[in-house]
């Protein structure tokens, strides 16, 4: 019986008078524990994005033929790294990528052909490789067969 009367006081019940809607209370949330977290540092450069360039990437001195020679390593961009032998010791050698201006003002782009010129303006930057020993000097575009060829600019 005891039941019975607490659920029919439970239906009787009245509603609870209406009352203004509150707004919804914020949810509390507990502080960080921990480090204080720090601004991302911008990433330095990967190794893929480094070699992203044509460049020269290394001379060093060999003997060819029983004479001092110069090894000069390079890589154009979206191409496999290449080697070419100059016969002279690599203190003797300047090896570089250059850009038409710059063998303009060097007095060699007036020595290469139409073809050349056309080889050099669609390598990657416009870059070339250029080498020059003591008696003469070269350029080494990409031709028609995606292999580069010497160019002599020597005087």
């Amino acid at each position: 019986m005891l039941v019975m009367s607490c659920l029919a006081l439970a239906g009787c019940s009245q509603p609870a008078p209406a009352t203004k809607a509150a707004e919804p209370a914020a949810p509390t949330v507990a502080p960080l524990v921990g480090p204080t977290p720090v601004a991302a540092k911008p990433t330095p450069p990967t190794a893929s994005a480094a070699q992203a360039r044509s460049r020269v990437l290394a001379k060093k001195d060999f003997a060819l033929r029983g004479k001092p020679a110069c090894k000069v390593s390079y890589r154009y961009v979206g191409h496999a790294a290449d080697t070419l032998f100059w016969e002279e010791p690599c203190a003797a050698v300047t090896a570089k990528m250059m850009t038409q201006p710059e063998l303009v003002e060097l007095g060699k782009w007036d020595r290469l052909d139409e073809s050349a010129r056309t080889f050099i303006a669609a390598l990657p930057g416009g870059k070339v490789l250029y080498v020059e020993g003591s008696f003469s000097a070269s350029v080494y575009p990409i031709g028609t067969t995606g292999s580069a060829y010497e160019v002599s600019v020597a005087d």
